[in-house]
């Protein structure tokens, strides 16, 4: 028994249904392995990397890639997707998206996956940041959401100024984080979020209307 056999029919699925596949679905594609997870196992710790998985291979399939993917990159013509590149932030500090997708070495659209949303605690950098400082004074409350949009702006600079980006949610939100969330739209028009659970809308329909994304 081979278990790239499961991931192949995971991939084969997302190809076949990218019009029709609900956002919903995504989520509970991801569901199904966690729970399958902790009934082997005990427990879903250390267990991470699916999120990422799925909308990668999502996106391969929407965009019609062929190529293999080499270091964690699949080139094709002008465009290529990247997982966890590195880029040199305003900052200098390094930042390493989740996934990007870049037109003639620029960054097109860039993909923030989370699993959840959580509160967190600044670092020393974030603290600083003007943008971090005026987010927490109207929101009250530090959220992996600013967190996010702290780091994708930090590497908005260069030939990476006019990207568009989304934070992918799979697990539907508190009040709180959709205060924030809607707190970061209305100052960056560029970035948007986009929350799975109990969402029906057809994931590739979500991507273009909040992204203008381009599919074949």
């Amino acid at each position: 028994m081979k278990f790239a056999y499961a991931f192949e029919e995971m991939d084969s699925h997302l190809k076949e249904n990218l019009k029709m596949m609900t956002c919903h679905e995504l989520f509970e594609i991801k569901n199904d392995f966690y729970n399958n997870i902790e009934s082997l196992c005990g427990s879903t710790a250390n267990f991470t990397g699916i999120t990422e998985l799925l909308i990668f291979r999502f996106i391969y399939h929407s965009l019609g890639m062929k190529n293999p993917v080499i270091n964690k990159t699949v080139q094709q013509k002008n465009n290529s997707i990247n997982i966890g590149k590195r880029y040199v932030g305003k900052n200098n500090k390094y930042q390493e998206p989740d996934i990007v997708i870049e037109e003639n070495g620029a960054i097109k659209y860039l993909f923030s996956i989370k699993n959840q949303l959580n509160t967190t605690t600044p670092n020393n950098n974030e603290k600083i940041s003007p943008l971090v400082q005026d987010l927490l004074l109207h929101s009250g409350t530090y959220t992996t959401s600013i967190q996010d949009i702290y780091r994708i702006e930090n590497i908005r600079h260069g030939i990476h100024t006019h990207f568009k980006s989304l934070t992918i949610v799979f697990s539907k939100v508190q009040q709180k984080h959709e205060i924030t969330n809607n707190l970061i739209h209305k100052r960056f028009k560029w970035h948007n979020f986009l929350i799975l659970e109990n969402n029906l809308n057809p994931f590739l329909k979500e991507l273009k209307d909040k992204l203008d994304f381009k599919s074949v």
